[in-house]
């Protein structure tokens, strides 16, 4: 018999209209976000159902995973198993009735993704940590079947350093090791994070210095890390290890 773990939430009357908007997340360094999660999962979409919450009145989608790495949970996250998750989300369709909700992701049946979510029993539009920043979409090198994390924006982690991930160009694909890269438009803003706050020496004027983001290569590596490579840092991280790759 499986058990599942099935995240409620509840957010304020929304009208039964398509919305969509863009919105800006404050950056979360990595190891802030590994802090964050009660739970961090490799998993398999098999299924998403939309209803309608107490009331009719609001959307929920209901977002099954076939979890293949159960990495880390924490006694607040519960009985989560590492057969089946369910995360419930905000929005969805029902009908001729669409929510969309800023900073609520959509997924694609059938495809994996690397997930750090919230578990602790609260409300949640969304229980990704940091917006979109806690999820990774998992792609497939065509010919040597190596798996890569993505950002929703199609980024790819080139390696994490002083903490922080370090995001490559958009990706489109890959094959034989062989990176393809994506040209974006103006629709890649919607993944954008807010700058980390400026930071200088006792005494410095702040208004005199830049704020940044997480550090994006202007080229294209060489090489991506590797979804296997990513989950032994997070393992170290857990385990307070080292700064990883």
């Amino acid at each position: 018999m499986k058990h599942k773990f099935t995240l409620m939430l509840f957010v304020g009357y929304l009208a039964m209209a398509p919305i969509a908007s863009d919105a800006m997340q404050l950056y979360l360094p990595f190891d802030s976000m590994i802090k964050k999660a009660d739970a961090i999962f490799l998993g398999r979409v098999t299924e998403q159902t939309s209803r309608y919450g107490v009331g009719n009145e609001m959307i929920f989608t209901d977002v099954y995973f076939d979890v293949t790495r159960l990495i880390y949970w924490s006694e607040k996250a519960g009985p989560i198993t590492r057969n089946n998750i369910v995360l419930t989300f905000a929005g969805g369709s029902v009908g001729d009735k669409s929510v969309t909700i800023s900073d609520v992701p959509s997924f694609e049946t059938g495809s994996t993704y690397l997930i750090f979510t919230i578990m602790d029993g609260k409300i949640y539009a969304s229980p990704i940590v940091g917006g979109f920043q806690g999820l990774f979409r998992v792609i497939v090198d065509e010919e040597q079947g190596t798996q890569y994390p993505l950002t929703p924006g199609r980024q790819g982690i080139s390696g994490i350093k002083n903490g922080n991930i370090v995001r490559t160009p958009p990706v489109h694909k890959i094959r034989g090791g062989a990176i393809e890269g994506l040209q974006v438009g103006r629709d890649a803003r919607f993944y954008d994070v807010a700058p980390m706050p400026a930071e200088g020496p006792p005494g410095t004027d702040k208004t005199k210095l830049r704020a940044s983001v997480a550090a994006v290569k202007k080229g294209m590596p060489a090489k991506l890390m590797t979804v296997d490579e990513l989950i032994e840092v997070i393992y170290e991280r857990i385990k307070g290890g080292g700064e990883g790759k």
